[in-house]
């Protein structure tokens, strides 16, 4: 009966990460096309690729990677849609990612300016090392209104 008492609670436990590690598999940023909302994150951590969709002045950007983000060179894509859900090839993006000073560690910051190929603007950052780096993603669009997306990417 002990033996019994002991392995429930840890199947429990097994099910319960098991759930949350498979509740989002599947899961299409496409669904929410035209949706207003502020950020909709994706997995970007755990050895899964990135899938982000922050919305600033009407203009929808997803940021994503192909590959699940490292610590050294990583490849980011960004698609920039109005609200109407239509592509925007027009714009100029920007992104700054850093790392703000802590004790022992002196500040760190990569920046990159996107080259548009088809429809996805690509990126490259540089991340020197694991943790939270917040990232500004800016965008000038035709109309010549700045926006800037703020974030964080945790390696």
């Amino acid at each position: 009966m002990k033996k019994l008492l002991m392995v429930l609670p840890t199947l429990g436990l097994i099910s319960s990460v098991y759930a949350m590690d498979h509740s989002h598999k599947g899961h299409n940023m496409e669904n929410h096309k035209g949706h207003n909302m502020e950020s909709h994150k994706g997995h970007n951590m755990n050895g899964m690729s990135l899938s982000e969709v922050k919305e600033k002045n009407g203009v929808f950007a997803t940021i994503s990677s192909k590959k699940p983000l490292i610590t050294g060179l990583n490849s980011l894509n960004v698609q920039l849609k109005d609200k109407n859900g239509n592509l925007i090839t027009d714009a100029k993006v920007k992104i700054k990612v850093f790392m703000p000073e802590m004790p022992g560690m002196p500040y760190m910051e990569y920046k990159d300016k996107a080259t548009l190929v088809d429809d996805t603007y690509k990126l490259d950052v540089n991340f020197s090392m694991g943790g939270t780096w917040q990232y500004h993603l800016k965008f000038k669009t035709s109309s010549g209104e700045v926006s800037t997306i703020r974030g964080s990417f945790n390696l």
